[in-house]
């Protein structure tokens, strides 16, 4: 298991006609406070998002990041 909580993560896939990346960002906190940024389409599955993250990490403050662009022209 990872040990430090300050730590960060960027990835990025092509997938049809959109490029998605996805950045976290944590730093040393009690507690977990966790921060979600997604594209307002994307919004119906924030809970599920957070609830995915919320089981992998136990504490810290942590920033999440999806960007999403359409890649045709």
């Amino acid at each position: 298991m990872i040990q430090s909580m300050t730590g960060f993560g960027k990835a990025t896939l092509q997938l049809l006609n959109k490029k998605i990346t996805i950045e976290i960002k944590s730093l040393n906190s009690k507690g977990l406070d966790l921060s979600v940024r997604m594209p307002s389409a994307y919004r119906e599955m924030e809970l599920s998002l957070r609830n995915e993250i919320a089981q992998k990490l136990e504490r810290g403050k942590i920033d999440f990041s999806i960007f999403i662009e359409n890649t045709t022209e």
